[in-house]
């Protein structure tokens, strides 16, 4: 029996980060947060195989089983009825301008 048998491949962060295809600074953030499976030894983050593995795992996102097969709009539909869209109550609006001739500035500050 050799050594080699039992004893796992273990990766640096940088070389486990090129395998990922991650940054190495997220990489570290991660386990020392520990959001991650790692191994530490002398002081540095270690991973194996089943590591890495379980990383990939942990971070796949599946499709909804409900999720439409066709193109959803951009943009959620909003009503054209303003009263109903913001719960019974209309949206404030700026006042029309007064573009009559003639008219300046109104009300006591026009003294």
């Amino acid at each position: 029996m050799t050594a080699n048998q039992h004893t796992p491949a273990l990766y640096t962060a940088a070389e486990a980060a090129e395998i990922l295809k991650v940054k190495r600074s997220w990489l570290e953030r991660q386990a020392a947060a520990r959001k991650i499976p790692f191994t530490m030894l002398g002081g540095t983050y270690r991973f194996t195989d089943g590591h890495l593995s379980a990383i990939v795992q942990m971070n796949e996102m599946m499709p909804s089983p409900s999720a439409p097969t066709r193109h959803r709009r951009a943009r959620p539909h909003t009503s054209r009825n303003p009263t109903q869209a913001s719960g019974g109550v209309a949206p404030l609006s700026p006042r029309p301008r007064d573009h009559r001739s003639g008219r300046g500035i109104t009300g006591p500050s026009a003294a």
